[in-house]
């Protein structure tokens, strides 16, 4: 069995969880687990000896643990996306699915300056393509330095990130409407560029969700591992894809009821 993950946020004081042993009910019995990006927050210094343990802490539990690339860890591998069931399934973190990559930030201006900067750069790259979307993306992680708490989980830290995130008014109108807008921004890269792809899977945004969109494509997105919204995971199994609902029962996260079945052409 394939099973997607997207946005753990380790090591950020906001994700649910703690220690590696919370996901074991997720991991058991899974032979292939793809992370798709946001991992864990890489971008206050996090040590390599740190993510390499990390990494062989999901090895010795799953055979084979692919790390996709999100914002939050630019720089956790090489592979930016991944494909299953012969390409009909795509798997992207979806930050490479908005022209300003988090449109809904506090420093949105700054990422829009970095991107124009990157293509006056290489007046020859063609925004469009996501090879181009990739590498920009990737730098424009590395460059922020407005990045969550990694150690603080008290009140204070939660009161910060409520302020950070929902002042000004504009960035909540700024959020609903990437919600809004994933599925038909994610079908286009779809139908464009990963034209085998009839089920295209995505994070970033938070907000699990599954879409059916325009020519026999559905777009799905995992959520994450914060409050208030949680999770879905995604399992590919032969020619059909499942999404569950990530439940958390006691200390440990595991599969909660059926939210769709997609059965691939």
């Amino acid at each position: 069995m394939q099973r997607i993950l997207s946005d753990l946020h380790l090591y950020d004081a906001r994700s649910r969880v703690r220690e590696l042993e919370q996901l074991e009910p997720l991991l058991a019995g899974v032979q292939t687990l793809v992370l798709n990006g946001d991992t864990c927050e890489m971008r206050r210094g996090l040590a390599p000896a740190q993510l390499a343990r990390l990494k062989q802490e999901f090895r010795t539990r799953v055979p084979e643990v692919v790390f996709l690339t999100g914002n939050h860890d630019p720089d956790i591998s090489d592979t930016h996306e991944w494909f299953a069931a012969g390409g009909r399934v795509w798997v992207t973190h979806g930050d490479v699915c908005f022209d300003d990559l988090t449109p809904w930030s506090r420093h949105a201006r700054e990422i829009r300056r970095e991107i124009a900067a990157e293509l006056a750069r290489d007046p020859g790259a063609d925004y469009v393509q996501l090879a181009v979307r990739y590498r920009i993306a990737r730098h424009v992680a590395r460059s922020e330095r407005e990045v969550p708490d990694l150690v603080t989980r008290g009140w204070g830290a939660h009161l910060r990130w409520v302020w950070r995130t929902f002042f000004p008014p504009t960035q909540v109108l700024a959020m609903f409407r990437c919600w809004r807008n994933l599925p038909r921004r994610a079908a286009e890269l779809a139908r464009t560029q990963r034209p085998s792809a009839q089920v295209v899977v995505t994070g970033h945004v938070h907000f699990p969700g599954v879409w059916p969109v325009a020519h026999g494509l559905t777009v799905i997105n995992t959520g994450s591992f914060f409050r208030p919204l949680g999770g879905h995971l995604v399992d590919v199994e032969d020619d059909r894809v499942l999404v569950r609902r990530i439940e958390r029962r006691g200390k440990f996260f595991q599969a909660g009821r059926m939210v769709a079945e997609i059965h691939l052409r």
